[in-house]
């Protein structure tokens, strides 16, 4: 029977905002909700890092994060908690996870979809990325492209890649979303028309990697991010889907990232929204135990 390792990681070094250290409080404010037995701490440097001669930002931090995330996986996996759940931090954070989940499927000729629910692709390339930061690059280093640090070695099926309620594409993105034969799902409908789509967009996989970017929420639902995008999914769009999801096919791996609440007021409105999705996250788990 599978079970959740939620993983706190307030990794903020991935991130192009000036503000970026909210991510990190946001980590902080999310840990105390988790149970504890299931719960790790991953390290993350508190310095900026260095780019290492390259056009990632901070890249020395965040590959020190990232291999102290995939070290955290496999204590917790070996403690019986092996589907990971990284929680907090920029989107750079979901590299570990993405990665082991890739390893395990090509070791085991799986079917690996992933779900990214994101109001961006992520799929920047670090030759032409306007900040160089690496969250805008996070999926384009699942593909195994990109920076040689960051690129995974087993790269994700960008045909069973499915981006859901993205909207704000830059120009070279949306021709790298073409050439891969990447999918999209919008955010029109009501909740069970987009899970009735992510089912049928994911049909044929035998285990599923979902992550979530915050920011893939409308604004006037959800606050507590860097950079809000208007016209994004509903908070019942986005639970209904995600349970809908883990339900027909098993959850191998998640991240909920971006959150940023710019005060306590704001965390005390968003938090319970978080937890929400958590909860969508792990009913699978919670299904299959019944």
């Amino acid at each position: 029977m599978s079970q959740p390792a939620f993983l706190v990681m307030p990794e903020w070094q991935g991130s192009s905002s000036s503000r970026a250290m909210r991510i990190a409080e946001g980590a902080a404010l999310l840990r105390e909700d988790l149970p504890l037995a299931a719960r790790t701490d991953v390290p993350v440097p508190l310095e900026a890092g260095d780019a290492l001669g390259t056009p990632v930002a901070r890249l020395s931090s965040l590959m020190h994060a990232r291999a102290s995330a995939r070290t955290a996986i496999a204590a917790s996996a070996a403690n019986g908690y092996d589907v990971p759940i990284v929680l907090g931090g920029d989107c750079a954070a979901s590299l570990a996870g993405l990665e082991v989940a890739a390893e395990t499927a090509a070791a085991e000729s799986g079917r690996l979809a992933v779900l990214w629910f994101d109001a961006h692709p992520d799929l920047q390339h670090p030759s032409t990325s306007p900040s160089g930061a690496a969250s805008g690059m996070t999926l384009r280093h699942a593909l195994g492209d990109g920076a040689p640090d960051l690129a995974s070695a087993h790269p994700i099926d960008p045909a069973r890649t499915v981006l859901v309620g993205t909207r704000e594409i830059d120009p070279e993105e949306r021709t790298e979303i073409v050439q891969r034969g990447i999918r999209q799902l919008a955010a029109h409908g009501d909740a069970d028309t987009l899970a009735a789509a992510v089912l049928a967009a994911i049909d044929g996989a035998d285990r599923l990697y979902i992550h979530i970017d915050l920011d893939v929420l409308d604004p006037a639902e959800f606050m507590s991010v860097h950079t809000a995008v208007p016209f994004g999914l509903s908070v019942s769009q986005l639970t209904t889907a995600v349970r809908a999801a883990v339900a027909a096919v098993p959850l191998v791996g998640a991240a909920i990232s971006e959150f940023a609440p710019a005060s306590p007021e704001a965390a005390a409105d968003d938090q319970p929204t978080v937890l929400r999705i958590l909860a969508a996250l792990t009913s699978g788990s919670a299904r299959a135990a019944a």
